[in-house]
């Protein structure tokens, strides 16, 4: 046939395909070659990318799943952290407000005890300044008696109190 061919070529016949008998045996065999290839190669082919293609998609689904779920997880870890923090720092807040208080009481008690023991430490400085001033009175009264009858040689009788 390619002899034919190539001969028809040569003679210079423009048309290189003639329509004859063989035409149609070679539809049949090249319809024949589709309906085998398609059985055979074609469909097994097509199955199998689509089961890949499916495993794919269901993979990259369950791995963007995967990351939904770390993200909404890391969020409420998040969360719980910071509310755990939030409470600590009150906790802490109270307990230095606590201590505060506590140490202001203490300091009015020992402000009011100390106050009371320097009234009363006043207290007793006064009576004691009576007494002493009561004290030298009476001795410089003496002392006056005895430097007056000393000077005078004689017994001086009450003055003007």
């Amino acid at each position: 046939m390619l002899a034919n061919v190539a001969l028809a070529f040569a003679e210079g016949g423009g048309n290189i395909i003639s329509p004859d008998g063989s035409l149609v045996f070679i539809l049949v065999l090249f319809m024949l070659f589709v309906f085998v290839m398609n059985r055979l190669l074609f469909r097994p082919i097509s199955r199998v990318l689509d089961e890949r293609q499916t495993l794919t998609e269901g993979a990259m689904n369950e791995a963007r799943a995967s990351a939904r779920r770390y993200r909404a997880k890391l969020t409420d870890y998040e969360s719980a952290i910071r509310q755990a923090r939030a409470e600590s720092y009150k906790k802490l807040e109270q307990d230095r407000a606590a201590a505060l208080e506590e140490r202001r009481l203490r300091i009015e008690a020992a402000k009011r005890e100390t106050g009371g023991m320097i009234e009363q430490a006043k207290s007793e400085i006064e009576q004691q300044a009576s007494s002493a001033r009561a004290a030298l009175e009476s001795e410089s009264k003496q002392i006056a008696e005895t430097i007056s009858r000393t000077v005078l040689g004689r017994a001086v009788g009450g003055g003007a109190d």
